[in-house]
């Protein structure tokens, strides 16, 4: 396209200013809720991964072959000598993508409290390196998170706690199977109970520090079942995974699975996220074609004598549709700005503000993990271009039938019209 076409698009493009307009604002304005709309879609997937990863599961976890999703006390890192858990921690925070790592021991037993009993999963860690992957410790309701200082202090669910009639500061009673077959058994102290929102978790998780459950489990120290890592950015998981996978396996046999393994379930509500997404575009962009072709439409049959005038000067018909679909490049480039600066404000209060999913403060719990009670928006800049390029296409593509139906206009007839 010229210049000088592009300047005579323009000026048609104010044939009738009250039509331009209001077609301009209409496209601005749906291009402002297209932004919204993947901001807000974007900020619910990646809450959605943070919060499944952070309150337990990790971006990334690494166990024995077969021990997932079993968990057999018996398949640790090593097989039965173990490994140099020391190093394998090392050789995997040299990767630059990694942030943290933290071993962990896992067994199912029985916990007594003043009440009654009750199945539970016991989790042992080593507190100051499972922060750097969780934030369970952030869900403390009672008392604190688990310290090097309390070898026997546990951390456990609201509702676990509640049924057993365990508080802060009680005392209970742990059995478990041992890995030599023996009945292991001992007196722990509540140093902490914590919510979550996770029925899974509140009703029968026991959190404990690692060297305890292992004494429990008569696992001697270089026995553990897994290592949960944390990334830098958790959308590199499945890479890291596949890198770790190859560099691990040459000195033991390991299964690096990243979290889309894990939790298939949510990994499937993050594509299911973005067919959503998609599809909400799709239909917007049908609704802005009609509208644009029936503008498109009226400005060329008010303007016919105009056009036969054009064409009786030596205009072409190839020259008369790249003149309307320069008017509609026109409108659709004046239009998506428009949008932008309509939907700028939007984004930054989804961004620092959210949108409160439940009036009184609760939480929504969505593919297994919980999400709110604000939902808050993010960056998709991906999503915001094709978003563009959607509704430019769109427009040009509705110009097309108004531009060759100009394009057959007669000259001699057109100039009879008025």
């Amino acid at each position: 396209m010229t210049g000088p076409l592009l300047r005579l698009a323009w000026r048609n493009l104010w044939y009738n200013p009250a039509r331009t307009l209001i077609a301009m604002a209409a496209i601005g304005l749906g291009y402002a809720m297209l932004l919204f709309v993947a901001c807000l879609m974007a900020g619910l997937r990646q809450q959605m991964i943070e919060t499944g990863t952070d309150l337990g599961l990790s971006d990334i976890q690494v166990h024995a072959p077969g021990y997932y999703p079993d968990r057999s006390i018996q398949q640790t890192l090593g097989g039965a000598t173990g490994t140099d858990v020391s190093a394998l921690l090392a050789s995997i925070t040299a990767d630059p993508r990694v942030e943290a790592a933290s071993p962990r021991v896992y067994a199912y037993g029985l916990v007594s409290g003043t009440h009654q009993s009750a199945g539970v999963q016991l989790l042992g860690v080593v507190p100051e390196q499972e922060q750097k992957i969780t934030v369970l410790q952030t869900r403390m309701v009672g008392g604190h998170y688990l310290t090097g200082q309390m070898p026997k202090g546990v951390v456990m669910g609201d509702k676990l706690a509640s049924a057993i009639g365990a508080k802060v500061g009680s005392k209970i009673v742990l059995l478990t199977s041992a890995v030599d077959g023996s009945m292991g058994n001992d007196l722990y102290t509540v140093t902490g109970v914590f919510h979550t929102g996770l029925a899974a978790m509140d009703q029968s998780l026991v959190v404990m520090p690692l060297a305890s459950l292992q004494k429990l489990l008569r696992l001697p120290p270089g026995r553990i079942h897994e290592i949960a890592i944390k990334l830098r950015n958790v959308t590199m998981a499945t890479t890291t995974a596949a890198t770790l996978d190859v560099l691990l396996s040459k000195s033991l046999p390991v299964q690096v699975m990243p979290w889309q393994e894990l939790a298939p379930e949510l990994a499937d509500y993050v594509q299911f996220n973005r067919r959503v997404t998609f599809i909400l575009f799709f239909i917007f962009f049908l609704l802005a074609a009609m509208g644009i072709v029936n503008t498109m439409l009226m400005a060329i049959i008010e303007r016919t004598r105009e056009f036969g005038m054009l064409m009786a000067v030596g205009m072409r018909p190839a020259q008369v549709v790249g003149l309307v679909l320069a008017e509609a490049a026109s409108l659709a480039g004046a239009s998506l700005v428009l949008g932008g600066a309509l939907g700028s404000p939007l984004l930054w209060y989804l961004q620092e503000h959210g949108l409160n999913l439940d009036g009184n403060g609760g939480s929504v719990s969505l593919a297994g993990v919980v999400v709110g009670p604000l939902w808050y928006g993010r960056q998709d800049f991906t999503a915001y271009a094709q978003a563009a390029l959607g509704l430019a296409f769109a427009t040009l593509a509705s110009a097309l039938y108004p531009a060759l139906r100009a394009a057959r206009f007669r000259p001699a007839e057109a100039l009879r019209k008025v």
